[in-house]
Order: C-alpha cells, then sequence, then structure tokens
C-alpha cells in the first residue's frame, strides 16, 4: 500500500508597492494575485478547481463580512469548505500541519492556504484623510481556530495586553538569566537584529531592502526612539507592509495524477502544535517555552532527525526574545546561533500580521526545491508566546510516518504543569521578577510595568509611581531582582515602591 505524503506543490508570495491611490488593492486582491502565483508556480492550472479546503489567515488591515467566500467567488471556485481564521501568528504553520492531517486521513485532496496584508495602504490613506473604496463590514465573520482572549483581566489592568508592553517582559528576564549587563545585552541585541537585517537586505521580497547595522540599531535616536525597554523602534516588528502569500497542499499521490512536476513537491516530514500556559501571568518562568520545546522534540524524535542536522531554521521573531526563547528551548547554542531567520524577520522582511509564517514556509519551499537534500525548521508562535506549531520539511521523502498523534498528549502535559499563584490584591514585601519602562511616541518615559514575586511565592502585578529619574535607572542598571512594597489598588495598577 502507497503511504499518502502530504506535498507543498505550489507558493506565491507578492510584496506590493503603490504609487497612488489608484493601485491601492485591498488584501484579498493581494491574496488573489498571491494564489496566482502558486498555481503558476505549481504548473498545474487545473489544480484550483480541484481544491476541496480553502484557508484563508486572520487579516488586521481590513475587515469582510465573507472573507474567505468572498475570495472563492474572486477566484470562481466552489471548494466543500471556505474558512477564515481566529487571530495568531502560529495559524499558517498550524493549518498546514492540519490540511495534512486531513489529507492523510482521505478527508480532503487538496487545499489551499493564503493570507495577506494591506496595513501600509490603510495607514497611508488615514494620513491623507483618504477613504478606500472597499468592499467592508463592520461584523466580524466566523472563525476557526483558538479564539480566546489573550490577556486576563489582571494583565489588562495593569496595560501588559498588546506586544510591545508583553515582549519586553521576556527580554529583560532573558537579560537577567543570561547575566549580562544592560549594555552588553544591548549589544547583542544590536547585533542580533543586524544579522536579521543583513538577510533582508538580500531578499527582493522583503519590506526593507537597507541593511542596518548594529549601531543603528541600538542607538536611540529621534527615528529610532525606545518603545518598550530595552527594545528601539528597529527591534519590533513593523506592520505597515502590503505583503500576500500562498500555499498549495496535496498529497504525493494526486500531485503524480495531476502531473504535477516533482521537482516541485516539497513534504511536511512533521508538524506539531501545542500552547504554553495561556496567560502570561501562569507561565512557570519568562525564559524558557515547554510547548516549543515539547513540538519540536516530538517533530524530531518522530522523524528521527537529531537539531544538528536542521540545515536552516526560521523561528518566528515578533521581537528578539521570541526567536531566542525558542532557540534556546530547543537547544541551540546561545553564544553560537545559527542564522534563525530565511526571510530576514518580522522587523525587517514585515509583519504581515498573522500571516508571516506562510511567508516562511515559502520561502522554505523554494530553498528546498534548489536544495532538496536538506531540511528546514520552521516555528510560527501566536500572542505572547503563547500558540505554537512547528513544521520540519525537505525535498526529500520522508523515512518514516507523518505523525501527529502526540500533539494531545503534549497538550495535556503542558497543562498540568505547575503555574504560580496570582495574587488579583496583593500587598507587602516583593521582588522584581521582570520589568519594562513603556515610552510614549517622542520616545520619552511613560510609565513601567513589573511583575513580581512576594514573600509567599505568589506572583503580582504592578506599576511605579512616575518618576523620570526612576525610569532612567530602570534602564540602565538592572533592577530584576530587587526588593520593595506593593500595593493594592482598586481602580489602578498596583504601585511597586523600591526599597
Amino acid at each position: 500500500m502507497t503511504m499518502i505524503r502530504p506535498v507543498i506543490v505550489g507558493v506565491g508570495q507578492i510584496t506590493h508597492r503603490f504609487g497612488d491611490n489608484e493601485n491601492a488593492l485591498h488584501p484579498l486582491q493581494l491574496a488573489k494575485m498571491a494564489v496566482e502565483k502558486s498555481l503558476d508556480d505549481a504548473q498545474c492550472s487545473e489544480i484550483l478547481r480541484h481544491v476541496d479546503l480553502l484557508s484563508v489567515i486572520n487579516m488586521f488591515s481590513w475587515t469582510y463580512e465573507n472573507p474567505s467566500g468572498l475570495l472563492c467567488e474572486m477566484l470562481s471556485i466552489k471548494p466543500k469548505v471556505a474558512e477564515y481564521t481566529a487571530i495568531g501568528g502560529n495559524t499558517p504553520q498550524w493549518l498546514v500541519n492540519r490540511a495534512a492531517k486531513k489529507i492523510v486521513a482521505g478527508e480532503i485532496e487538496i487545499a489551499l492556504i493564503c493570507g495577506a496584508e494591506a496595513m501600509y495602504t490603510v495607514a497611508a490613506a488615514a494620513k491623507k484623510n483618504t477613504i478606500l473604496d472597499w468592499p467592508y463590514s463592520k461584523n466580524n465573520p466566523t472563525m476557526v481556530g483558538d479564539n480566546r482572549s489573550a490577556s486576563n483581566s489582571d494583565e489588562v489592568k495593569h496595560y501588559a495586553e498588546v506586544p510591545i508592553t508583553v515582549y519586553p517582559l521576556f527580554e529583560n528576564a532573558l537579560r537577567s538569566e543570561r547575566n549580562l549587563s544592560i549594555a552588553d545585552h544591548n549589544k547583542f541585541l544590536a547585533e542580533f537584529c543586524a544579522g536579521f537585517s543583513k538577510i533582508a537586505a538580500k531578499n527582493p521580497l522583503a519590506w526593507f531592502r537597507e541593511e542596518k547595522s548594529a549601531q543603528e540599531i541600538e542607538i536611540v535616536t529621534p527615528v529610532n526612539r525606545m518603545i518598550g525597554f530595552p527594545y528601539t523602534k528597529f527591534m519590533n516588528p513593523i506592520m505597515d507592509v502590503n505583503q500576500a502569500a500562498a500555499i498549495i497542499i496535496t498529497s504525493s499521490k494526486v500531485a503524480k495524477r495531476l502531473s504535477i512536476p516533482k521537482n516541485k513537491w516539497i513534504y511536511l516530514h512533521a508538524g506539531y502544535d501545542a500552547t504554553d500556559k495561556w496567560f502570561v501571568s501562569d507561565r512557570a518562568n519568562y525564559t524558557s517555552s515547554p510547548a516549543i520545546k515539547e513540538i519540536v522534540g516530538a517533530a524530531l524524535e518522530s522523524t528521527g532527525i537529531n537539531i544538528s542536522e536542521i540545515d536552516f531554521f526560521d523561528l518566528y521573531s515578533c521581537f528578539p526574545c521570541a526567536a531566542v526563547i525558542a532557540a534556546k528551548s530547543i537547544g541551540l547554542n546561545l553564544n553560537k546561533l545559527p542564522p534563525l531567520t530565511i526571510t530576514g524577520g518580522l522587523a525587517y522582511f514585515g509583519g504581515p500580521g498573522n500571516n508571516y509564517s506562510l511567508h516562511a514556509i515559502a520561502h522554505a519551499v523554494e530553498r528546498l526545491r534548489k536544495n532538496p537534500e536538506e531540511l528546514g525548521l520552521i516555528t510560527a508562535l501566536g500572542w505572547y508566546i503563547t500558540k505554537h506549531s512547528v513544521g520540519i520539511y525537505g525535498g526529500m521523502e520522508p523515512k518514516n510516518l507523518l505523525c501527529f498523534d502526540q500533539s494531545e498528549n503534549i497538550q495535556r502535559k503542558i497543562d498540568s504543569m505547575h503555574s504560580p499563584e496570582l495574587a488579583e490584591k496583593p500587598g507587602g514585601p516583593a521582588m522584581v521578577e521582570t520589568y519594562t519602562v513603556m515610552h510614549d511616541r517622542h520616545g520619552e518615559p511613560l510609565n513601567s510595568i513589573i511583575i513580581a514575586r512576594l514573600e509567599d511565592g505568589r506572583r503580582c502585578w504592578a506599576h511605579t509611581e512616575k518618576d523620570p529619574s526612576l525610569f532612567q535607572l530602570m534602564e540602565t542598571e538592572e533592577f530584576v531582582g530587587r526588593k520593595g512594597l506593593v500595593t493594592s489598588r482598586d481602580n489602578a495598577p498596583n504601585l511597586f515602591r523600591f526599597y
């Protein structure tokens, strides 16, 4: 009996810059262009009419009443299922894993996965007070995937509810764990990001093609303001881009039936998904990801591949700490890291909302076609190092069966792990576990956010007083491990006063 092997047979990517409003395409128009490129890439135009699952990745830049249905009309197709996903940067790889599972189970034959953003166009139009004549709906469509709220009420109360305020907390915890001075850590971050920028500069699809030096990335200037300590603007993901990607996945049997050239086939060797403890408050620490460790470990074990045999990585890099924590969690040496991106990452390639990892997968496919003996590992991440998916890809047929069964077991293992108790009304002595200082759009310090531990081990959130001199100290001296008194406040963030 012939094994059913999921294969990606077509990829398409668009990076669209426009000169005037007449060329301002809405996201689904960009998605359609990417789909058409993927069809050309597969060298099989008839594959489109055989698609039985269309998955459209959640879009930030525009709201449609029925995005997947509208795209079906634009493509003149009628798949059995047309769906739209929940928010999450993990969804591209999650959709690939899910489609592969359905293909192996015989539920579908061909899946088309696509996503697009036109944030640059929307932002440019807003600056000019231009009305975009695009199909629009105020109503959110039905979604598939995990649509739980990303933050609990205590996190919201302390403004830890958006990426720019949450990810710096992980980064400062990493610095403390690695015992780096603030100066050395800033240098590490700048050099780390400069490596990503160098890759983006050589990538014709990258939004930012001008290579930035480590010095440009590290030094705070009017164009490179501090956002959330220790991240300058050039270390943050840039979402104001117009980018789209699409991939076509089927089985080797169907690909052969449709006469798709074999040199187009790229195999999914393994695919796993899991979430860490859902709320940031519930994490055991802010320097590791049990979910990434477990799903990558399972993917490698199921394929019989060692991490040293992986030829290239694209570890989700919305912020430096995301890629570093992933690298650390899968056993890479932080003092001698291999390149962690093949695109340039979200700060330099571009951060098209939830769709970045579909671009990473498409890049991997193109690289593996040129070097089929290689293996690539892609991670995708949603929310705050919360939702995770991994895929291992290769140009050669896998030796082992594609296995998905362990994802549920992995999730049960993670869910059973210990979480510190959260004190919603804390009081008394406490020690800083991690922190950040947020800045306004002019670069001025605005407020601090602290995660602390009480003497009984419970965790709490707090702010300090709005003291510019204190904020300056918090950015020049290590405050992880410092002690003080925390006071609960009903209608304001808890207050932390240092001894």
